[in-house]
């Protein structure tokens, strides 16, 4: 494998950096610091997955930026074997500890550095790669590292990614609000064409994390915070994001036409596409 470019060396440093601040709460690290919303985009997330894919007893799912292992652990409870990697040793390091104590062992966790990936042709039934390719600066590296995800991915084997998508331009992030790292918001339309020009094809397009249920919720409680005032619905909280994720399957669909039509902002934007050959009604 080749060594990291000078974008990708400042990124580790910046998840280790993460990681160190949020050790005794991993996830604050990776998804938000409020963990209420953390709830919530997680579930939004797995759920879409899980439509998406029909999670197979002998599948082996790679991970690609891995983090701390919040999906690694999830695809772990599902599969026969789940590999993550990620450029940061800190978040590594997490992962496997937070494996070690769920008792979870058919989940595996390494540093990775460059390309090409360190796996065959082929490899994998799954690739999933959530708010990863946000954090490859570079146009070029980023299309390598679609094209090295299309690779390792078996014929008839799925690839889902969530990221935040800019509405019209790239749009620069030199901070990611709480994340000290840089970040590119890229068009949907970037990414469907960096992964159709490798042979993919499209199985399911969604928004994620988009219920307007919870984030009216969120702006209350945010408001609120902002005046100090207390939070009306708080002994309500749980039982808010639950019926958000349950209205998710009645909203996903005016939500993502909407959102496609520009007449409202979904930053989180869902893929799910599928290689070509092999044997589909497996997954």
């Amino acid at each position: 494998m080749g060594e990291l470019t000078q974008d990708l060396r400042a990124q580790r440093d910046a998840w280790d950096e993460a990681n160190e601040r949020h050790r005794g709460n991993p996830l604050r690290s990776v998804v938000s610091v409020d963990d209420l919303n953390t709830m919530y985009i997680d579930g939004s997330q797995k759920r879409l997955v899980s439509r998406a894919v029909r999670l197979e007893p002998h599948f082996t799912v790679l991970d690609y930026g891995c983090g701390v292992g919040r999906w690694t652990l999830w695809f772990a409870q599902e599969v026969h074997r789940v590999v993550g990697v990620d450029l940061s040793p800190g978040m590594v390091e997490a992962a496997r500890r937070m494996a070690g104590n769920t008792g979870i062992q058919n989940a595996e966790h390494h540093t990775i550095e460059g390309m090409p990936f360190p796996f065959e042709d082929d490899a994998f039934d799954l690739v999933n790669a959530v708010w990863v390719l946000r954090y490859i600066i570079d146009d070029d590296e980023l299309a390598r590292t679609v094209e090295e995800i299309c690779r390792v991915v078996r014929p008839g084997g799925h690839v889902t990614f969530i990221e935040m998508i800019a509405k019209k331009e790239p749009e620069f992030k030199e901070h990611e609000g709480v994340f000290t790292g840089a970040a590119v918001y890229r068009r949907l339309e970037q990414y469907r064409s960096l992964f159709e020009g490798c042979g993919m094809m499209m199985k399911m397009s969604a928004v994620s994390s988009a219920s307007p249920l919870y984030w009216l919720y969120a702006l209350i409680r945010d408001t609120a915070k902002r005046r100090s005032l207390p939070d009306p619905f708080s002994p309500l909280a749980p039982s808010i994001v639950s019926a958000s994720l349950a209205a998710e399957s009645l909203t996903a669909t005016p939500m993502r036409l909407l959102a496609d039509r520009g007449l409202i902002r979904c930053r989180h934007r869902f893929l799910c596409l599928q290689k070509p050959g092999g044997d589909r009604t497996r997954s």
